[in-house]
Order: structure tokens, then C-alpha cells, then sequence
């Protein structure tokens, strides 16, 4: 919720390139907004450039609830012509997990 976190991996898993809104340049609570999606996505595309891999295909997994994850997918369709193939959430739901903490009265 307070960062959005970009992990390029290979077919096998093993990362290729990763990149986080924080280290694109944008502090405190500006990480967790849609900005920081767009512009993480965006750096990532250029470090991929960089290194001048070559994507043909592309699954996409989004993992949590922040608002950066729809702004960074769009930013994948605005910005490249890679073919993406399946979209995946894998955000980790409890069933009945830890108790959740007290809430904060302010």
C-alpha cells in the first residue's frame, strides 16, 4: 500500500530488471498513489531498453491492493507493443488469519 514495487522476470521467475516508485524518485506518501505507478512502469521500460532485451510475450501478475497497479498496466499499453497474454492477480487473501490490530482513535 505504501510503495508500488515492478519485478520484469524471465519465464523461469529469475528477475531481469526491477524497479519501485521510490527509486524513480518520488517520497513518502507520492509512492503509493497512480503517479507512482505510471512513472515506475516507465523506468522499468527504459531499463529494459537499456539492456536491449527483446519481450515478445507478457504475463502480467499484480499482487496488492494500491492504486498504482491499474495506472502501471496502462502505462505498459500506452508506452510498448509487447503482447500480453494473461492478467493474474495473486493478492494474498486471509481466511481467518492473525487478528487484525486494534484500531487507531485519533
Amino acid at each position: 500500500m505504501n510503495n508500488t514495487i515492478l519485478t520484469l522476470t524471465d519465464s523461469n521467475g529469475d528477475p531481469i530488471t526491477t524497479q519501485s516508485a521510490g527509486s524513480a524518485g518520488l517520497k513518502k506518501a507520492a509512492r503509493a498513489g497512480p503517479e507512482a505507478g505510471y512513472q515506475a512502469m516507465t523506468k522499468l521500460i527504459e531499463k529494459v531498453e537499456e539492456k536491449n532485451v527483446h519481450i515478445q510475450t507478457l504475463h502480467v501478475l499484480m499482487r496488492g491492493f494500491g492504486s498504482g497497479r491499474d495506472t502501471a498496466f496502462k502505462a505498459i499499453r500506452a508506452k510498448t507493443n509487447w503482447d500480453i497474454r494473461r492478467i493474474t492477480d495473486s493478492t494474498p487473501i486471509p481466511f481467518n488469519g492473525c487478528r487484525p490490530p486494534k484500531a487507531r482513535r485519533l
